[in-house]
């Protein structure tokens, strides 16, 4: 599972690249396509880190952890209506966090709402076509950001080929994701700082082990906790969930999360 050498180096636990997370995750993780646009759930990794800088509060009244199924059921609608965010967003942001501090409360009509709400208004077609136009100004913005286009990247990505040098980073984003979710290595190179803790989520949101990653560290922040509800998983579901409920549909946009990933809410409301 891990390169030799891995579990006596140290630098194992250091992120191989300063990329941002969309960019990331739209590179280096095994897709279902063989593209590499942004995509939906980059909005909800910048919530993430938004959480982490608390800019945005996350409030829960809940205590046990919690795991989502492969469709929501009442159950997941109680765990949604106990996850709160609350808007706080103080100082210099970047365009793309802006760009979604605004989305979400364009979305949910104000700067506190909890998960649940946020559902039920996803389904709602004129707040899911506005949605659309948000999240690609968004996108937009993160492009930018970064100066990535889904053809060039650096010189990790040539007319949409990882290169020699983006298939070698790749490799060093797998040992590291090997690291995320080894219990042997992160009790050897844990995480120094709270910061650091919340960071290595964030990692592991990007690569969809952000569960795997937290059964290994503490849960010692309000990102933390919403990452133990399996809030990042709420919110591309939420994120899909308006996508799918737009009035026009559009293909080769670039934006879903998972094509045929469809929640309904249970009972309708």
């Amino acid at each position: 599972m891990f390169l030799k050498g891995n579990s006596e180096n140290p630098n194992i636990k250091n992120p191989p690249s300063d990329d941002a997370y969309p960019i990331i995750s739209s590179l280096f993780i095994n897709k279902r396509f063989n593209d590499y646009e942004i995509t939906i759930n980059s909005l909800s990794l910048i919530i993430l880190e938004l959480i982490s800088q608390n800019q945005i509060r996350c409030e829960i009244t809940r205590d046990e952890s919690y795991k989502v199924g492969s469709k929501l059921t009442t159950d997941d609608l109680d765990v949604m209506k106990n996850i709160t965010l609350r808007i706080a967003s103080s100082g210099e942001l970047k365009t793309s966090q802006t760009k979604a501090i605004n989305l979400l409360k364009k979305m949910n009509k104000t700067k506190k709402f909890n998960l649940k709400d946020m559902l039920k208004f996803s389904g709602k077609t004129a707040i899911a076509n506005a949605f659309l136009q948000d999240y690609s100004e968004f996108k937009n913005a993160v492009e930018s950001e970064n100066n990535y286009a889904d053809k060039n990247y650096r010189d990790i990505l040539v007319n949409s080929k990882l290169t020699p040098e983006g298939k070698e980073l790749k490799k060093q984003w797998k040992n590291y994701q090997d690291y995320l979710i080894s219990k042997k290595l992160t009790e050897k190179y844990p995480p120094e700082s709270i910061e650091e803790n919340d960071a290595q989520l964030i990692y592991g949101a990007c690569f969809d082990i952000e569960k795997d990653a937290f059964d290994l560290r503490k849960n010692n922040t309000e990102l933390s906790n919403f990452i133990d509800k399996d809030g990042y998983k709420f919110l591309n579901i939420i994120f899909n969930n308006a996508v799918s409920n737009v009035s026009q549909k559009r293909r080769g946009n670039g934006i879903f999360y998972g094509v045929n990933d469809k929640y309904t809410i249970p009972g309708g409301g």
